[in-house]
């Protein structure tokens, strides 16, 4: 539910976006250099979402001083979830089964760099 509320949120602050640019259009001899940063930061909300065995997860892959990974265990027994993250502390999560949960990640420019389901944590 909360992906699809941030998927609606993003597609229509991009309409907007997108809508006041074509409303006021620019002299011929202006140059389009705020409209071209807005266009490429809505472009930039890339999502990477993937699966193990018994997790999904996904995660932004725009992340300037943090990157926040979502994930949720579809298994029935209780497994870890371990996450190494470029220019932050890794991260590992138990999770009950049929339980999901989040791990914020901060640093600068951190990217995510493998997930994986381990046996146990620690």
């Amino acid at each position: 539910m909360r992906f699809r509320a941030k998927a609606t949120l993003a597609a229509a602050s991009v309409a907007a976006t997108t809508l006041t640019c074509t409303a006021t259009a620019a002299p011929a001899f202006a140059t389009a250099g705020p409209a071209v940063s807005t266009q490429s930061q809505a472009g930039a909300l890339d999502v990477v979402r993937g699966k193990t065995r018994c997790f999904r997860y996904s995660y932004g892959d725009d992340g300037i001083r943090s990157v926040t990974v979502y994930f949720h265990n579809r298994c029935k027994h209780s497994r870890g979830i371990k996450v190494r993250v470029a220019q932050a502390v890794d991260g590992c999560v138990w999770v009950r089964g049929g339980d999901y949960d989040k791990k914020k990640f901060k640093g600068p420019h951190p990217t995510v760099q493998t997930v994986k389901e381990v046996s146990h944590c620690g």
